[in-house]
């Protein structure tokens, strides 16, 4: 369900403009509308802000990665004394050191392994040569393109050879390398000695310099993040301080916000209390009104899979308590492994405990009836960690048998599934539409289910002998009929009777997409068969490969058994899991929030508020 709003306008004296958005963000209950980005970043000292907050994110995302990486715990304490971005300053650079020590390091690893075939050259000896005009050089090239005459006409001596690779000397002369096809080396300025030295003192550097980032990531990142959170409230109080219009000669401000209807009473206390000049209404269909979800515990855990789509928009329904339940179904029969459901069931106990935020608790819900749903619907499908439970001699096992559905039985519940899904989402459709438009508009909605519907059943029943076929000829004629009529002469009820003819023409252009639509719809859902056969299979699969594959060796037997099981049905749970999560948002998003005339593009209820603690 979603919350209902009410509409504020605030009309505000220019100079009590600041106070008031303080107390504003007190109240924590308006969500305020904000101007277009645009608009908003040409204001220079909000510019600034968010450069300055970008950082902050950008120094908080490294120093997590280093103590995901070390797994560090960190300290939760809050250092008040640290003010202003010096904490930030002082990272940013550390950061920046390590960032060119790490970059001379690489560049001095290359000059070693370019001269590695000098060994300790000095480059000063070439100095004494030069006073005695003798100039060398150094080359290399392959064992079979080497030259003897190179031997002869320019001195060359050879000092190494690696694998077909010959480095050699020329002496000569002239000041300029020698004509020769081979591969010039240039002669460095520091020996390899001095080279190797310096790059003992860098690595060291780096290692001090790591030492000091991972101290700050484990005692001071809290003070980073409550300092960006402080940053990340005051981008906030500027965008709003943005978004308000001016009124009379540009010292009235006029500021539009929503506030849920339960915290209406309150809100209005406190703002008469404050002496504030504000008018509330209902909002209209034309106001982007923002979407606050108000739904139980069970729908509760789905949100967030409603928001990887689309919140609705606030004059529609949120679908969510609506599919909640299919999704556990559908979920549990991609997955089609009841020992994968109680891996799902028990984890979920470990990630709300642990978990730090609304977020985490909310997914260690839906995890829990993903789970719940999987250990149902897997048993139903006959797997358990690949086993064949139809095949088992288990004695507990042998009156559950007649609930295990074979593979046609279950391709025929997957059908069934969509076919009542889609039912279920055409009547959603036609309700809201009646309630939202009146009865006339629900009208088309509802022919498409008397049209299916009334030809269906009775199709079933002639097939069982419950109805003769002459009242099955008579149910098909006056169902089609009905159906077709409400379908073509209501499907644009707004133009009235002289849209009837254009009403017919379009609905008639209408059933042909609509069946086929309809059809494809349905077939959609054989993918949850497809996909818990194929998990089931190669479940199986890893436990033949376990015994097969075990050494006959006491002890050493075992270990290959655990160590293939533990491997095979990790992959499996991982790739099934990952399938059985999308292809039920895929049947959700596309097939049931079609069916069931979803209207999106509403966004989220933010209050403004301050996300930040006063510490002391």
């Amino acid at each position: 369900m979603i919350e209902k709003m009410k509409k504020y306008q605030f009309l505000i004296y220019h100079r009590d403009y600041h106070d008031f958005l303080d107390r504003l963000r007190e109240l924590g209950v308006v969500h305020v509308v904000q101007k277009q980005n645009g608009v908003l970043l040409e204001n220079e000292n909000l510019a600034k802000i968010i450069e300055v907050e970008k950082r902050y994110a950008e120094v908080i995302k490294r120093l997590n990665r280093i103590n995901e990486d070390e797994k560090v715990k960190e300290t939760a304490q809050i250092d008040a004394s640290e003010k202003g971005n010096d904490l930030l300053v002082q990272v940013e650079t550390l950061f920046n050191e390590k960032d060119a020590l790490l970059l001379e390091k690489q560049l001095i690893e290359k000059e070693i392994e370019r001269i590695l075939p000098l060994d300790d050259f000095d480059p000063t000896t070439l100095e004494r040569f030069h006073k005695r005009n003798w100039f060398i050089h150094f080359h290399s090239t392959s064992l079979s393109k080497f030259d003897q005459q190179w031997l002869e006409d320019y001195n060359a001596v050879i000092f190494k050879t690696i694998g077909t690779q010959l480095y050699f000397a020329t002496f000569t002369n002239e000041s300029s390398t020698p004509p020769i096809e081979a591969e010039h080396i240039h002669i460095p300025e520091k020996s390899g000695k001095v080279l190797e030295e310096e790059l003992t003192v860098v690595k060291k550097r780096i290692e001090e310099a790591e030492m000091e980032i991972k101290t700050i990531a484990r005692n001071a990142i809290q003070t980073l993040r409550h300092q960006h959170t402080i940053l990340s409230d005051e981008v906030t109080f500027e965008k709003v301080q943005l978004s308000a219009d001016n009124a009379a000669g540009e010292r009235l401000m006029i500021l539009e916000g929503y506030v849920p209807v339960r915290d209406e009473e309150a809100t209005n206390a406190r703002l008469e209390k404050e002496a504030i000049y504000y008018s509330s209404e209902n909002p209209t269909p034309q106001d982007n009104t923002p979407i606050k979800y108000k739904n139980n515990k069970f729908a509760r855990a789905f949100e967030m899979i409603s928001d990887l789509y689309d919140r609705p928009n606030y004059n529609a329904y949120d679908l969510t308590p609506f599919y909640a339940p299919f999704y556990i179904v559908f979920f549990g029969l991609c997955l089609g492994d009841a020992g994968y459901g109680l891996l799902i069931f028990i984890a979920s106990f470990f990630l709300k405990k642990k978990a730090s935020s609304d977020f985490m608790r909310s997914a260690g819900q839906l995890a829990t009836y993903l789970g719940l749903g999987t250990m149902i619907f897997g048993f139903i499908s006959g797997t358990f960690f690949g086993m064949t439970l139809s095949e088992e001699t288990w004695t507990w096992i042998q009156p559950l048998k007649r609930f295990i559905l074979d593979s046609n039985q279950l391709f025929y519940l997957a059908l069934a599934l969509g076919a009542v899904q889609i039912t279920y989402a055409l009547i959603i459709k036609g309700v809201t539409t009646w309630m939202r438009y009146g009865f006339l508009y629900s009208l088309d909605t509802f022919g498409w289910l008397i049209m299916i519907w009334g030809n269906a059943i009775p199709f079933a029943l002639a097939g069982g002998d419950t109805i003769t076929p002459d009242l099955q000829i008579t149910l098909h004629i006056v169902f089609s009929s009905l159906g077709g009529a409400m379908m073509l002469l209501f499907n644009s009820p707004e133009k009235g009777l002289k849209g009837v003819p254009l009403s017919i023409g379009s609905g008639l252009y209408g059933v042909f997409n609509k069946v086929t639509g309809l059809l494809g719809d349905l077939l959609s859902y054989i993918r949850l068969f497809a996909l818990g056969i194929s998990g089931s299979v190669l479940g199986s699969v890893f436990n033949f490969l376990a015994i097969s594959f075990a050494p006959d060796i006491i002890i050493l037997r075992e270990l290959v058994i655990i160590a293939i099981l533990l491997f095979g049905h990790g992959i499996n749970l991982f790739i099934n899991g990952l399938g059985a999560f999308i292809h039920p948002l895929r049947l959700t998003f596309v097939e049931f929030y079609n069916n069931a005339g979803f209207d999106g593009g509403g966004k989220a209820y933010t209050p403004f508020k301050k996300q930040s603690m006063e510490i002391q």
